[in-house]
Protein backbone atom coordinates (compact mmCIF):
# COMPACT_ATOMS: atom_id res chain seq x y z
CA UNK A 1 0.00 0.00 0.00
CA UNK A 2 2.90 2.23 0.84
CA UNK A 3 4.37 1.40 -2.42
CA UNK A 4 1.48 2.33 -4.17
CA UNK A 5 0.69 5.24 -2.29
CA UNK A 6 4.51 6.57 -2.97
CA UNK A 7 3.73 6.04 -6.56
CA UNK A 8 0.54 8.10 -6.89
CA UNK A 9 2.73 10.75 -5.82
CA UNK A 10 5.92 10.31 -7.23
CA UNK A 11 3.40 10.71 -10.74
CA UNK A 12 1.50 13.53 -9.49
CA UNK A 13 4.35 15.64 -8.94
CA UNK A 14 5.74 14.61 -12.41
CA UNK A 15 3.18 15.59 -13.70
CA UNK A 16 2.79 19.06 -11.93
CA UNK A 17 6.17 19.84 -12.95
CA UNK A 18 6.07 19.03 -16.39
CA UNK A 19 2.86 21.20 -16.70
CA UNK A 20 4.65 24.16 -15.72
CA UNK A 21 7.95 23.00 -18.18
CA UNK A 22 7.41 23.04 -22.08
CA UNK A 23 8.89 19.17 -22.69
CA UNK A 24 6.51 16.28 -21.69
CA UNK A 25 7.63 12.52 -21.89
CA UNK A 26 4.63 10.08 -22.24
CA UNK A 27 3.90 6.49 -23.19
CA UNK A 28 1.09 5.11 -25.14
CA UNK A 29 -0.65 1.97 -26.66
CA UNK A 30 -3.99 0.84 -28.36
CA UNK A 31 -5.10 -1.28 -31.15
CA UNK A 32 -3.91 -1.15 -34.22
CA UNK A 33 -6.33 -2.51 -37.16
CA UNK A 34 -3.92 -2.68 -40.90
CA UNK A 35 -4.33 -3.66 -43.83
CA UNK A 36 -2.56 -3.35 -47.78
CA UNK A 37 -3.34 -0.98 -50.03
CA UNK A 38 -2.52 0.53 -53.67
CA UNK A 39 -2.32 3.53 -53.16
CA UNK A 40 -2.72 6.55 -50.59
CA UNK A 41 -6.21 5.25 -48.07
CA UNK A 42 -6.86 3.35 -50.89
CA UNK A 43 -7.78 -0.03 -50.01
CA UNK A 44 -8.77 -2.88 -51.99
CA UNK A 45 -11.21 -5.57 -51.62
CA UNK A 46 -9.68 -8.11 -51.81
CA UNK A 47 -7.87 -7.09 -48.44
CA UNK A 48 -8.93 -6.35 -45.09
CA UNK A 49 -8.25 -5.29 -41.78
CA UNK A 50 -6.21 -7.24 -39.68
CA UNK A 51 -5.81 -6.47 -35.28
CA UNK A 52 -2.66 -6.00 -33.53
CA UNK A 53 -1.40 -3.59 -31.35
CA UNK A 54 1.16 -0.64 -30.66
CA UNK A 55 2.88 0.58 -27.92
CA UNK A 56 5.89 3.70 -27.30
CA UNK A 57 7.47 6.67 -25.88
CA UNK A 58 6.67 10.18 -26.74
CA UNK A 59 8.50 13.23 -26.01
CA UNK A 60 6.38 16.90 -26.76
CA UNK A 61 8.19 19.90 -26.80
CA UNK A 62 5.50 23.35 -26.47
CA UNK A 63 6.52 26.05 -28.72
CA UNK A 64 3.62 28.49 -27.80
CA UNK A 65 0.18 27.56 -26.79
CA UNK A 66 -1.52 26.13 -29.84
CA UNK A 67 1.58 24.22 -31.78
CA UNK A 68 3.72 21.77 -30.39
CA UNK A 69 6.18 19.23 -31.54
CA UNK A 70 6.28 14.99 -30.97
CA UNK A 71 8.85 13.10 -31.46
CA UNK A 72 7.51 9.23 -30.68
CA UNK A 73 9.17 5.47 -30.88
CA UNK A 74 6.78 3.00 -31.16
CA UNK A 75 6.69 -0.59 -32.21
CA UNK A 76 3.33 -0.95 -34.21
CA UNK A 77 2.03 -4.53 -35.74
CA UNK A 78 0.90 -4.43 -39.27
CA UNK A 79 -0.32 -6.73 -41.97
CA UNK A 80 -2.86 -8.07 -43.63
CA UNK A 81 -5.59 -10.51 -44.20
CA UNK A 82 -5.79 -11.29 -48.58
CA UNK A 83 -8.90 -13.14 -49.85
CA UNK A 84 -7.33 -14.90 -52.86
CA UNK A 85 -9.79 -15.99 -55.69
CA UNK A 86 -7.71 -18.07 -57.59
CA UNK A 87 -4.03 -18.82 -56.35
CA UNK A 88 -5.44 -20.13 -52.50
CA UNK A 89 -1.65 -20.64 -51.61
CA UNK A 90 -1.14 -17.20 -51.17
CA UNK A 91 -4.33 -16.59 -49.17
CA UNK A 92 -4.35 -15.65 -45.59
CA UNK A 93 -2.98 -13.56 -42.99
CA UNK A 94 0.19 -11.56 -43.37
CA UNK A 95 1.89 -10.04 -40.18
CA UNK A 96 4.66 -7.79 -40.28
CA UNK A 97 5.90 -5.15 -37.37
CA UNK A 98 7.93 -2.20 -37.55
CA UNK A 99 9.92 0.02 -35.27
CA UNK A 100 8.73 3.26 -35.87
CA UNK A 101 10.08 6.85 -35.63
CA UNK A 102 7.75 9.52 -36.03
CA UNK A 103 7.76 13.66 -36.50
CA UNK A 104 4.56 15.41 -35.47
CA UNK A 105 3.20 18.62 -35.27
CA UNK A 106 0.84 18.61 -32.54
CA UNK A 107 -1.95 21.77 -33.35
CA UNK A 108 -5.00 22.36 -30.93
CA UNK A 109 -7.91 23.25 -32.80
CA UNK A 110 -10.28 24.01 -29.36
CA UNK A 111 -9.42 23.59 -25.39
CA UNK A 112 -9.73 19.72 -25.40
CA UNK A 113 -9.12 18.65 -29.58
CA UNK A 114 -5.94 18.52 -30.82
CA UNK A 115 -4.63 17.84 -34.19
CA UNK A 116 -1.39 15.53 -35.42
CA UNK A 117 -0.01 15.47 -38.81
CA UNK A 118 3.45 14.26 -39.78
CA UNK A 119 5.66 11.60 -41.18
CA UNK A 120 7.31 8.28 -39.51
CA UNK A 121 10.34 6.55 -40.33
CA UNK A 122 9.68 2.73 -40.21
CA UNK A 123 11.83 0.14 -39.81
CA UNK A 124 10.78 -3.93 -40.64
CA UNK A 125 11.60 -5.81 -37.78
CA UNK A 126 8.92 -8.61 -37.37
CA UNK A 127 9.14 -10.18 -41.34
CA UNK A 128 6.21 -12.71 -42.77
CA UNK A 129 7.92 -15.56 -44.86
CA UNK A 130 5.17 -15.53 -47.47
CA UNK A 131 6.22 -11.99 -48.27
CA UNK A 132 8.77 -12.46 -51.39
CA UNK A 133 11.42 -10.13 -50.99
CA UNK A 134 10.16 -7.89 -48.35
CA UNK A 135 11.62 -3.92 -48.07
CA UNK A 136 13.23 -3.11 -44.35
CA UNK A 137 12.42 0.72 -44.98
CA UNK A 138 9.10 2.34 -45.15
CA UNK A 139 8.24 6.29 -44.77
CA UNK A 140 4.09 7.15 -43.61
CA UNK A 141 2.24 9.62 -43.72
CA UNK A 142 -0.19 10.07 -40.64
CA UNK A 143 -3.02 12.13 -39.55
CA UNK A 144 -5.19 12.42 -36.37
CA UNK A 145 -6.58 13.82 -33.40
CA UNK A 146 -5.88 13.79 -29.68
CA UNK A 147 -8.44 14.30 -26.83
CA UNK A 148 -7.12 15.23 -23.31
CA UNK A 149 -9.48 13.34 -21.06
CA UNK A 150 -7.34 14.24 -17.63
CA UNK A 151 -4.13 16.37 -17.41
CA UNK A 152 -1.53 13.34 -17.80
CA UNK A 153 -4.16 11.13 -19.91
CA UNK A 154 -5.20 11.45 -23.48
CA UNK A 155 -7.35 9.22 -25.99
CA UNK A 156 -5.89 9.25 -29.54
CA UNK A 157 -7.01 7.92 -32.88
CA UNK A 158 -5.63 8.45 -36.23
CA UNK A 159 -4.22 7.25 -39.86
CA UNK A 160 -0.83 6.67 -41.16
CA UNK A 161 -0.25 5.41 -44.50
CA UNK A 162 2.71 4.25 -46.10
CA UNK A 163 4.37 5.75 -49.21
CA UNK A 164 6.59 3.12 -49.93
CA UNK A 165 5.76 -0.56 -51.28
CA UNK A 166 6.00 -3.40 -48.36
CA UNK A 167 8.18 -5.81 -51.30
CA UNK A 168 10.80 -4.98 -54.25
CA UNK A 169 7.26 -5.75 -56.75
CA UNK A 170 8.77 -5.67 -59.90
CA UNK A 171 10.57 -9.46 -59.20
CA UNK A 172 7.55 -10.72 -58.89
CA UNK A 173 5.04 -10.07 -61.56
CA UNK A 174 3.54 -13.48 -61.28
CA UNK A 175 2.74 -13.66 -57.59
CA UNK A 176 -0.23 -12.58 -56.29
CA UNK A 177 -1.15 -10.53 -54.85
CA UNK A 178 2.55 -9.52 -55.12
CA UNK A 179 2.54 -7.97 -58.79
CA UNK A 180 1.36 -4.74 -58.10
CA UNK A 181 2.42 -2.27 -55.29
CA UNK A 182 1.63 -2.83 -51.47
CA UNK A 183 1.63 0.00 -48.81
CA UNK A 184 0.76 -0.18 -45.11
CA UNK A 185 -2.84 1.42 -44.22
CA UNK A 186 -3.21 1.41 -40.46
CA UNK A 187 -5.83 2.36 -38.27
CA UNK A 188 -4.91 3.25 -34.96
CA UNK A 189 -6.69 4.34 -31.24
CA UNK A 190 -5.85 4.30 -27.97
CA UNK A 191 -4.47 6.12 -24.91
CA UNK A 192 -1.50 8.59 -23.83
CA UNK A 193 -0.34 8.95 -20.32
CA UNK A 194 2.24 11.85 -19.46
CA UNK A 195 4.10 11.71 -16.74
Amino acid sequence: MRNLLFFFLMTSLMSVNAQESNIRIGAKAGLSLSTFSRGFFYQQDDFSYIPSFYAGALLTVRTDRSISGKLELMYSGQGSYYKATYNTQYGGRYSLGYLSLGYIIHFRLFEHLFLDAGLTTDLLIKKDNKVPSPKTFDVAGLVGVEVPILPSLSLEARVKSGRGSINNYTDYYGSAPFQTELNNLVVQVGAIYYF
